[in-house]
């Protein structure tokens, strides 16, 4: 059994692999919860080029094992194209964490959209600890908005809400299903438990939701599930260019593309309306507008400059939406993918932030900016501050017994 301790610590410390999705978002966030977790643990990652230098810096250890292959991820996710979760890949990517957790021989592992994670700890009879967002949970009580991009949205306006709703939930999980087929098979090869759709696959014999349990409420919670809030990255990257080129007079646009972002209306920054701004532009995009009033990077350290940035442009992923609200700034939306639009859906419904639609022209996204500034002062969005905080601050240890 493994569940959370809050206080004390151990003298002995015990050995922890770390398998997260290859993309920025999940990598961060298990260094964030890593961070917490060294005192109890000698931690190692999967090796990623792409976030060696990110682990290295936490003073974690890495190691060689087969990753889904985060690219193809990006492209499919906003088709939703699942077709990247194939037989042949999945066996393949279990054969190497098999491999890799017979060899090393950990306490535990953890997981972090580790699709195939699941079977390799049971397999070599290694507790596996599941990082989870609150809606990609068995137990979210909120209906998981249709995107805008998704074939059935145009139904969403047409039919009354709790129809729809319903109707969405079984054809979800009857996707889920579906998409969660080549694991039922693979399970049955190996003589492992019989699972019947995706989220069992994500589930681990211990989960941690990143999270604020208002903004994903569960329903019928096991025991076995515990908030750890939200988790993001806080690097030691200083970021004095950035700090010096937002002068106070000016207002401050901080825009954040991400690893899996882009939005398509970043030219409109460019227009007057924006002469007395200052932009910073984060993420794969960074490159997509230059003026003299805009600077760009494809990474940003966003905790060192946050204390000066008055509105947040962003995809919806949950590392900037929480850095953004650690800090009272509101959002506002572009989405990338369906994931993403179950954040956006949230935090409109909490009154933190709206979305950008692609028909605005760059008068009302200027308008806009300047009606969500003046409610950064609100209960709303101080009430969200400390609640993340307190997470923040609450020290966190694996006990297992």
């Amino acid at each position: 059994m493994i569940s959370l301790k809050t206080i004390g610590s151990n003298s002995e410390k015990q050995s922890l692999l770390v398998f997260p999705l290859d993309i920025a978002a999940h990598y961060l966030r298990c260094l964030g919860l890593c961070k917490k977790l060294s005192a109890q643990f000698d931690i190692s990652f999967a090796y990623s080029p792409k976030y060696d230098r990110f682990v290295k810096k936490y003073g974690f250890s890495t190691f060689e094992v087969c990753n889904f292959n985060s690219e193809e991820i990006k492209v499919s996710a906003s088709s939703f194209d699942f077709s990247w979760l194939n037989l042949r890949t999945i066996k393949s990517i279990l054969e190497s964490q098999i491999a890799v957790i017979a060899e090393l021989n950990p306490s535990l592992v953890l997981g972090d959209t580790a699709f195939t994670l699941k079977m390799a700890a049971e397999k070599t009879g290694v507790p596996y600890v599941s990082i989870l967002n609150g809606y990609m949970t068995k137990y979210c009580c909120i209906a998981r908005k249709v995107s805008p991009s998704h074939p059935g949205y145009p139904y969403s306006k047409t039919m009354p809400k709790k129809v729809f709703n319903r109707l969405s939930r079984a054809i979800e999980h009857s996707m889920l299903k579906k998409i969660h087929e080549p694991f039922r098979r693979v399970r049955k090869e190996l003589g492992l438990s019989r699972l019947f759709y995706l989220l069992d696959e994500l589930e681990g014999d211990f989960n941690l939701i990143c999270d604020l349990p208002d903004f994903f409420p569960q329903k019928n919670l096991p025991e076995n599930y515990e908030f750890v809030g939200p988790l993001f990255y806080q690097g030691d990257e200083e970021e004095q260019e950035v700090l010096d080129f937002l002068e106070n007079d000016h207002l401050h646009i901080l825009v954040s593309t991400g690893s899996t972002g882009n939005w398509k209306n970043l030219n409109l920054l460019c227009d007057p309306v924006f002469s007395d701004s200052r932009i910073v532009i984060s993420g794969n995009a960074s490159n997509g507008i230059r003026a003299d009033n805009v600077l760009s990077n494809n990474f940003l350290n966003h905790m060192k400059i946050m204390a000066k940035v008055d509105i947040v442009i962003c995809h919806g992923g949950n590392g900037t939406v929480y850095q953004a609200l650690s800090n009272g700034i509101p959002l506002l939306f572009f989405s990338g993918n369906f994931e993403q639009e179950w954040n956006i859906q949230r935090i409109i419904e909490l009154g933190l932030g709206t979305r950008l639609e692609e028909s605005f022209d760059a008068f009302k996204i200027r308008e806009i900016i300047d009606t969500w500034i003046r409610k950064r002062e609100s209960d709303s969005f101080r009430q969200v501050q400390q609640q993340i905080q307190l997470f923040a601050e609450k020290p966190l240890m694996l006990n297992m017994h």
